[in-house]
């Protein structure tokens, strides 16, 4: 997943964990506010994931 802002930018994996992948720009302290939500959010998130993979293949 992506998190971007301005000019910051981060990828967290959401599988199997909430785990950061790469940062561009955000603090430590962001990234933390990030990941808790991100873990609150976690059934949610991989279900999007889940529904947008689906429809990827119908578009074009």
């Amino acid at each position: 997943m992506h998190v971007d802002r301005e000019d910051r930018s981060a990828k967290f994996w959401l599988d199997p964990d909430v785990t950061l992948e790469a940062n561009h720009g955000y603090t430590r302290q962001e990234l933390r506010d990030i990941e808790r939500t991100m873990r609150l959010n976690l059934e949610v998130l991989r279900d999007e994931w889940d529904a947008f993979c689906r429809g990827y293949g119908r578009l074009g």
